[in-house]
């Protein structure tokens, strides 16, 4: 067990400030990314909290954050939407479906050693798909943003389009607290780096939403969130069930991904060696356990791993602290949760998926590698035409194929 196996120099103080920071960074993220998913914020609370307990007991990586992030949320969103419809309990009984056979497809992975492949994965395709879920999140958050329902149907350029149409019959304060909140977010960021604008803005905006009564403004408000701890939950399971299977192997496919990219990354800053397959099966075990008590599936986040790192983390036990926070904030803090504004949120998201977009990989692949640069932009169209599942192996089948041409023009 890794997390019993702690650096010379381990100070258990920087976990718990690392632990604190993350704990009260991932309240916002869980809960704005449970909405993205079509669920209300409370599982994404759930989300935040068991998956972090099972990690940090079997994983091998020492920093990898896992909870609720953007991109899994969306493609949960994706899956389901063409059969339940979102925020109803059948929908809820899906994601609980879905979580557990993405679990068992990574726990399978694992077992066999699968991750050993992981290498051999194009950069570009990967990156290719994380922009287009990028441009799918923000145009998700649009509508909550600017006050206009979009269709459920249709492209993601026609909801754009249809919102270009519309943006008339926005509604004024729920546009307002959209576009100041972005504002602020983004100025903050770049003259007061260490200030925490995030949970600042929230609690700003909570305030005012209970002292100006935004409800009968027409403000849409996060709502009622139940108080307690998750509960065991028996899901329904029928033969209609079976027709999750694409997606869970799609959503399976690029988590495992982007948390062993991740995981990767950070490996030479911990004392032993990472172990991709452990990891797998760590993080599958994380979405069967936490999928019973109503979790919305988790994965490995790229923004709160980065700051996990950067606070001090050394060890797992940075993740056990941040589980006592979500805990907390499920026994005590939930009935604050209600006044917040849906738009302030949706600007939230917005703001944390942007640095999804990496400029400059797209600028180093046009000038160094026009191929890279074609399959990223490949990957980017396909999956914004035809969806998460055929845009992410599209993408591969084409990069595959680019590679074994290019070894059999020298041969």
């Amino acid at each position: 067990m890794h997390l019993l196996q702690l650096p010379k120099d381990y100070s258990l103080k920087s976990d718990i400030i690392a632990g604190l920071t993350i704990g009260i960074v991932t309240i916002p993220q869980a809960m704005a990314f449970s909405l993205l998913a079509g669920l209300p914020p409370i599982y994404g609370l759930y989300g935040s909290l068991i998956p972090l307990v099972i990690y940090a007991f079997f994983a091998s990586s020492s920093f990898l954050n896992v909870g609720p992030v953007s991109v899994i949320s969306i493609f949960v969103f994706e899956t389901i939407t063409p059969f339940e419809s979102p925020f109803t309990s059948s929908y809820v009984n899906s994601v609980i479906l879905l979580g557990i056979m993405i679990g068992f497809i990574q726990f399978i992975l694992g077992l066999f050693r699968v991750g050993n492949f992981a290498v051999y994965l194009q950069k570009s395709v990967i990156s290719g798909f994380i922009q287009a879920a990028a441009v799918v999140i923000i145009i998700s958050q649009l509508s909550p943003g600017f006050g206009i329902e979009l269709p459920v149907k249709g492209t993601y350029f026609d909801k754009f389009f249809y919102l270009c149409s519309a943006i008339s019959s926005s509604h004024f304060l729920s546009t307002l607290l959209f576009l100041s909140s972005l504002f602020i977010l983004i100025l903050f960021a770049k003259l007061f780096p260490k200030f925490p604008t995030t949970i600042s803005l929230l609690i700003i905006s909570g305030l005012a939403s209970y002292v100006f009564d935004f409800e009968a403004l027409g403000v849409l408000l996060i709502g009622e969130v139940p108080v307690g701890l998750p509960v065991f939950i028996w899901p329904t399971f029928g033969s209609e069930s079976l027709r999750l299977l694409p997606g869970a192997f799609g959503i399976a496919f690029v988590a495992s991904i982007g948390s062993v990219i991740m995981a990767k990354n950070l490996e030479e800053q911990q004392q032993h060696p990472l172990d991709v397959n452990q990891d797998l099966r760590a993080l599958g075990l994380a979405k069967i356990v936490s999928a019973f008590f109503g979790s919305l599936v988790p994965a490995g986040s790229f923004n709160r791993t980065i700051l996990n790192t950067k606070v001090g983390a050394q060890t797992q036990i940075s993740g056990l602290v941040a589980s006592l926070i979500i805990v907390l904030t499920l026994l005590f803090l939930t009935p604050i949760v209600y006044f917040l504004p849906q738009s302030v949120i949706a600007a939230v998201i917005i703001y944390s998926v942007y640095f999804l977009f990496d400029f400059e990989l797209i600028k180093h692949y046009l000038a160094t590698s026009k191929i890279d640069a074609f399959y990223l932009l490949f990957t980017t169209l396909m999956t914004l035409v035809f969806g998460f599942v055929y845009g992410i192996f599209l993408g591969v089948i084409l990069s595959l194929i680019g590679s074994y041409m290019q070894k059999k023009s020298f041969i």
